[in-house]
């Protein structure tokens, strides 16, 4: 009787072990993207970074394929996003600017919406920040008191509330204020040196000039005091969690879209406290004057070009950076409890990166490598050969291609190209430079880069001054302090390889049909 009962058991068993599988296409994959915002390039372990902790990402990039110089399609959230989501550069999506995720239509369809129409179940955990009626297509649960795909547009609003209800606002102590950009005012956090009110702490009172001035997110730097379990990358990690165990059963497509390492960077325990300024490694080219540059300084507002200073900027954004690849190690951890791992198609990536003092610079919004240059990792077991590193460039719009070609669906039309056989090693790489480009004054010449391998050229759409151009050998120069064209006394030395590189450009713009190209043929790449 007892064998009886063990064979009886040993067969539920093995029918339950079987049951996702059979509701599994085997050539159809489920797919997860897994995004971060705002991820300079080399914030991961694998890139050879010493500094920080990224265990999880490491093992994911040796499971997979690191894409080492893959571009953003643009250094701006929005826009950037909306062309993930399309395959299209910004010029054609209309998608030029952060308040376009309000305003803004985009008329080509999303991967989630052309495999929805194919059967998929398709749900988003976390930041959407593109076009709000793009998120239509998304099947999460209903949350009490709204409708349609409201959770998914106010994120923000709806974490800054569960924060309230979770914590009682305390009073302060010596040295810290009310985080009111992102936390709504809830939260006390700790000021660092970077911060722009840390100056005042001594005294504890902020003249009445500077509370009028507009704050910003980036100027918040410091020690968030929260709970682990409620800062919002513990929050959309939970999302993400909560809904592949939704989605268990079905054929799936995922994006589990964590807000960090974008600004206000402050940090909670215990990740605070996993790096000391006083350790960290500042970039090289945070000397950089910028006098024959694109972004000349001018009038700086803020000193990230101070060392001591960026050192702590620098800790505590590596340390939301291994907050989220904690959560990252939890999920694909979900995914291989649920027996869902050989059959998930994961792709991790960056909508932009962040200048972290490079070049006495923060934030995003121009083509240096720190803001343009992102993290990015496919991985699919069996069908994708493991520990790859593929260093041509290519761009972030790639993803809406790759992503419908391991579906089964080929020749969708796209600004990008499907990277499976380049991963797969059928194919190479169908151009070998990669493009981005911000234009978001409705100029009729756009501002956009291409890189190659070894050079960099930047146009820009301002009509006026001398240093609007610039030319980057990377190999020599991989920090970009020498600007080849602009004011450069030589300049005219390197008019062969500035047009060889705007050739380059043009053709693929007109491959693609660019609304803008001719702007970029008839502008002058070198002045008198």
């Amino acid at each position: 009787m007892n064998s009886v009962k063990s064979s009886i058991l040993l067969i539920i068993l093995l029918v339950s072990s079987l049951a996702t599988s059979f509701a599994q296409k085997e050539n159809q994959p489920n797919i997860l993207i897994i995004m971060t915002d705002q991820q300079v390039w080399d914030a991961v372990g694998y890139s050879g970074n010493k500094m920080i902790k990224t265990p999880n990402l490491d093992r994911l990039a040796s499971e997979g394929v690191n894409f080492s110089h893959a571009v953003s399609a643009c250094p701006v959230c929005v826009p950037s996003r909306t062309s993930i989501l399309t395959g299209r550069l910004t010029e054609t999506t209309t998608i030029r600017d952060n308040r376009d995720a309000k305003t803004g239509e985009c008329y080509y369809p999303t991967f989630d919406e052309i495999l929805v129409k194919r059967g998929y179940f398709s749900e988003y955990a976390g930041k959407f920040h593109a076009p709000e009626h793009m998120a239509r297509v998304y099947m999460n649960p209903p949350v009490e008191g709204m409708v349609g795909t409201e959770p998914i547009m106010r994120w923000e609003s709806l974490y800054v509330q569960y924060v309230k209800n979770k914590l009682k606002k305390r009073p302060l102590k010596q040295g810290e204020l009310y985080e009111t950009t992102f936390y709504g005012g809830t939260v006390p956090y700790k000021l660092h040196p970077t911060d722009r009110y840390y100056k005042y702490m001594d005294t504890g009172e902020i003249p009445e000039e500077e509370l009028e001035k507009r704050l910003s997110q980036a100027d918040i730097h410091g020690v968030l005091d929260l709970p682990a379990e409620y800062t919002i990358t513990a929050v959309q990690g939970k999302q993400t969690i909560d809904a592949l165990e939704r989605l268990k059963d079905e054929q799936f497509i995922l994006t589990s879209s964590f807000h960090c390492p974008h600004v206000p960077i402050t940090p909670s325990e215990p990740y605070a406290s996993m790096y000391k300024a006083e350790d960290m490694v500042t970039p090289l080219s945070i000397t950089d004057r910028r006098e024959n540059s694109p972004y000349n300084p001018g009038k700086e507002i803020h000193p990230y070009n101070d060392k001591e200073k960026v050192k702590y900027m620098v800790a505590n954004y590596y340390a939301f950076v291994t907050e989220i690849d904690d959560w990252v190690g939890k999920i694909l951890s979900k995914l291989e409890e649920l027996r869902l791992t050989e059959n998930t198609l994961v792709v991790f990536v960056s909508d932009h990166g962040e200048m972290l003092g490079s070049h006495g610079m923060r934030g995003k919004f121009n083509f240096y490598e720190e803001s343009v240059r992102v993290p990015f990792i496919i991985r699919y077991p069996g069908k994708i050969k493991p520990a790859q590193t593929i260093s041509t460039p290519v761009s972030i719009l790639n993803i809406f291609p790759t992503v419908l070609d391991y579906a089964g669906l080929k020749n969708i039309a796209t600004d990008g190209y499907s990277l499976k056989g380049v991963m797969e090693g059928t194919e190479t790489s169908k151009y070998d430079f990669a493009v981005s480009e911000w234009q978001w004054r409705n100029a009729s010449v756009p501002s956009i880069m291409i890189r190659t391998d070894n050079w960099k050229l930047m146009t820009t759409h301002r009509s006026g001054g001398k240093n609007i151009e610039a030319l980057f050998d990377l190999k020599n120069d991989p920090y970009e302090m020498n600007n080849l064209v602009g004011s450069n006394p030589e300049r005219f030395k390197y008019k062969a390889k500035a047009e060889e590189l705007r050739s380059k450009l043009v053709d693929y713009l007109n491959d693609v049909n660019y609304p803008l190209v001719e702007g970029v043929e008839k502008r002058v790449l070198i002045r008198n």
